[in-house]
């Protein structure tokens, strides 16, 4: 038998999600210190391997991307330059270079896959699934339980949770295009964990994901797609599945209704009640200092400057400072370091497929599933940070809308076709008498 080697072109992709936090916990078990350390050494490592490999394979890049990585290195030497003119170190706070640093990885990625796109979804689907489910079981099996649901003991981070949707968007696609019921089933599976890990955000971001993939679908397939009929025999099943299900929890565990209706509440009373009330007042605490350094932010006098936002409860700042300013938005932190600038070298990746998507007459599955994905971040970034994986995904993103349609799908499957009757062909032919 002929093994199949296609999956070794996922570890580029993987070694960018391996920096997320939950195979940091996997890693050093136990150990917030140590499983910081871990990421800032693979950060740092990743970020010169990435920009290294850009540099190598330059030539690989669309005009459009050597345009945007040109505007990156440029703004990166301009931080350089600052920091030895004013400090005399050539790098004084790495905590500031990380914030645009990390941009490279999206290019690391676009560019490897550039000339190297085998990637198939379905290694990187087990991959993110495997990595997930390790470390629920291993790290945190108390987090499976009705009273951690209720008692809001969510231990996974919000990041890794965030992180499913991609196998959600995958599972869901396996079925709508090649109607197989065990996707749906594992659809409903990942979703269900997007659910039970109660992540308010990743919520919002899924449902966001759900119409941006159901208006890709209708608008953006050479395939179209009857939902109505592939989900209504299906959902009415598994609705009625659901109640009488839910009927036996819900009897012994009522709080859990109170639970999501509390849960739903929060997100309605977002400046008020849960963690956006915390949310609101951080960005309330950083919002004249952002206006102040709209254009191009505070830089390295962001990181010297004190913690800005204080707990009433002990009247101390919520980080100590000396370690930079840990924000609980990606709109606020980038505005803060880097200003328009710095946001709108963002803007330059993260709209380039998405613009690019709406421009073609049809989408790949593969591209509907990176570009949905990607447009959540929009979301996300509202009450997060973008998780670092989020970047390589987004590399992906690029690569695919770049090389991938549908006549080469069309070709690769066809050619599959082919040499499969050429190997049926060359079998020996028994004969009998």
């Amino acid at each position: 038998m002929k093994l199949n080697y296609t999956f070794l072109f996922a570890i580029p992709l993987a070694l960018i999600l391996l920096m997320d936090d939950m195979f940091m916990q996997i890693a050093v078990p136990n150990d917030e210190i140590g499983q910081g350390a871990l990421l800032n050494m693979l950060m740092k490592g990743m970020a010169g391997i990435s920009f290294m490999y850009c540099v190598l394979y330059f030539k690989r890049m669309s005009k459009y991307m050597k345009l945007a990585f040109f505007l990156l290195v440029l703004y990166v030497a301009a931080l350089v330059f600052e920091s030895k003119y004013v400090y005399g170190s050539f790098m004084i706070y790495p905590h500031v270079f990380v914030k645009v640093l990390i941009f490279a990885y999206s290019f690391f990625i676009y560019t490897y896959y550039k000339g190297n796109y085998h990637l198939k979804m379905k290694h990187v689907v087990w991959f993110i699934l495997g990595g997930f489910w390790l470390n629920v079981l291993l790290i945190n099996p108390h987090t499976l339980s009705v009273s951690a649901f209720t008692s809001h003991e969510r231990g996974v981070y919000s990041n890794s949770v965030y992180m499913l949707v991609v196998p959600f968007l995958y599972f869901l696609s396996n079925y709508f295009y090649k109607g197989k019921f065990t996707s749906l089933f594992w659809a409903f599976f990942v979703l269900f964990a997007i659910f039970f890990f109660q992540h308010r955000t990743v919520w919002i971001s899924t449902a966001f994901v759900l119409v941006v993939y159901y208006f890709l679908v209708r608008f953006k397939t050479d395939k179209p797609i009857n939902f109505i009929a592939k989900l209504l025999p299906v959902g009415t099943l598994v609705g009625i599945m659901s109640i009488i299900a839910s009927g036996f929890i819900l009897s012994a565990h009522p709080e859990i209704v109170d639970k999501v209706q509390e849960s739903f509440s929060d997100i309605e009373n977002f400046e008020s009640q849960g963690t956006g009330g915390w949310r609101y007042q951080q960005w309330m605490s950083y919002l004249p200092l952002i206006q102040e350094n709209f254009l191009l932010g505070m830089r390295f006098d962001g990181f010297e400057l004190p913690i800005q936002f204080w707990r009433d409860d002990i009247d101390a700042p919520v980080f100590e400072d000396g370690n930079g300013h840990h924000f609980h938005s990606f709109y606020v932190e980038i505005f803060f370091y880097t200003g328009l600038v710095g946001f709108a070298l963002y803007l330059l990746i993260a709209l380039y497929p998405i613009l690019k998507a709406m421009r073609k007459k049809s989408l790949t599955s593969n591209q509907i599933i990176l570009v949905s994905f990607v447009s959540s971040g929009f979301i996300f970034g509202i009450s997060y940070v973008l998780p670092v994986f989020f970047y390589g995904m987004l590399g992906w993103a690029i690569a695919a809308i770049e090389e991938e349609d549908i006549s080469h799908q069309s070709y690769i499957r066809a050619s599959g076709q082919r040499m499969k009757a050429r190997r049926i062909a060359r079998q020996p032919v028994l004969q009998t008498t």
